[in-house]
């Protein structure tokens, strides 16, 4: 799991928001859930770790470096918003034309908890203590063709993220994470993001966090 006149998307952005959604799980594994992943270790620590989130907002700032002649450095202010178990959303205060393309392109994850209702899901390895679970979206409507999560198996947290979408865009993140209030959350991510007409390096920034607040009326309005 998570996070900017003003421009909602749904969560778009996702090649910097991603981690904010996974983190988001509700604490209770899905009925749809096999055993083949619900089983691991790396899943059940995944989904405690944000056992009790049922509201989550934050700050978001986020720094996109287009690669061309020449390089042209974009930034974007907002925040991020989400209420259990699927409901999430980020605001933008301002979105650089050059920018909307790759945002329209950015993926999304559903919350841990939620993977066996939305993904088709195996582990693919397990090595030195980390797991990659690759999930297929269920929904053959879906734009994104698969995601792989790698999973530290003793924290539960989420390394990095590998994105590719049906349009042959791409999406890679790595995570850097902080307690706040005893859960382990995303403060900071780096990576790229690659699709038709643009290739860019990401890093973000969450911060002001706040758990399980009442959120801002309309929040979600633009889902």
């Amino acid at each position: 799991m998570s996070s900017v006149a003003l421009l909602r998307t749904r969560p778009r952005l996702r090649d910097a928001f991603a981690a904010l959604a996974l983190i988001l799980a509700t604490g209770a594994t899905s009925q749809a859930a096999g055993p083949s992943f619900a089983a691991s270790a790396a899943y059940r620590n995944l989904v405690k770790n944000s056992g009790g989130i049922k509201t989550l907002s934050s700050v978001v700032d986020v720094q996109t470096k287009l690669r061309g002649f020449p390089p042209i450095t974009l930034r974007l202010h907002g925040h991020s918003y989400y209420e259990a178990p699927l409901k999430s959303a980020t605001v933008f205060e301002n979105v650089p034309g050059p920018l909307k393309k790759m945002l329209s392109d950015s993926p999304s994850i559903a919350p841990a908890a939620a993977w066996g209702d939305v993904y088709e899901v195996t582990i693919e390895s397990d090595v030195a203590g980390k797991s990659t679970f690759h999930l297929v979206p269920k929904d053959a409507a879906s734009n994104l063709d698969h995601i792989d999560a790698l999973v530290n198996d003793a924290s539960g947290l989420v390394e990095e993220y590998d994105f590719e979408s049906k349009n042959g865009a791409s999406t890679t993140t790595y995570n850097s994470y902080t307690v706040v209030s005893g859960y382990p959350l995303v403060t900071s991510q780096t990576g790229t993001s690659h699709g038709h007409g643009y290739n860019a390096d990401v890093t973000t920034s969450f911060s002001n966090y706040e758990i399980n607040g009442q959120l801002p009326a309309g929040a979600f309005d633009k889902e």
